[in-house]
């Protein structure tokens, strides 16, 4: 699972802290345009899917299944400052118990999703730090 990490305002949310998943788990306004980002790009997903922490668009292609997550690292209320907030975005493959026995990780389509999702956040003027996660 690859993991990108970055600072902005551009996302913050727009409907009060108790509208939210849980407080300071914001990610609504980030996975909306990641979709719409992605799909400029060719790449298809979901519309954005409410988590305790955060928010996630789900990718498929074929019998491949993908997360991707967009959540915040922040304080309740430290949303409605203004104010850049530590944002994360991952990539996950869904595998189901019988893919994971016939080994059907599909680790190119998750490198391509990654790749689109770095040139979407670069286009904005974002330079996220990634790290192989867990």
């Amino acid at each position: 699972m690859q993991r990108f990490e970055f600072e902005s305002a551009k996302f913050l949310p727009y409907l009060p802290e108790d509208c939210q998943g849980n407080p300071g788990a914001y990610g609504f306004e980030l996975s909306v345009w990641l979709s719409q980002s992605l799909m400029r790009q060719g790449v298809p997903t979901s519309y954005p899917l409410g988590e305790d922490w955060g928010w996630f668009i789900e990718y498929i292609e074929g019998d491949a299944e993908f997360m991707i997550g967009c959540g915040s690292q922040a304080e309740e209320g430290e949303g409605y400052k203004g104010k850049a907030i530590a944002w994360h975005i991952f990539v996950k493959q869904q595998l189901s118990l019988k893919q994971r026995f016939k080994g059907a990780a599909r680790p190119d389509i998750g490198s391509k999703l990654e790749q689109a999702i770095l040139a979407a956040l670069r286009s904005e003027g974002i330079e996220p730090h990634s790290e192989a996660a867990a």
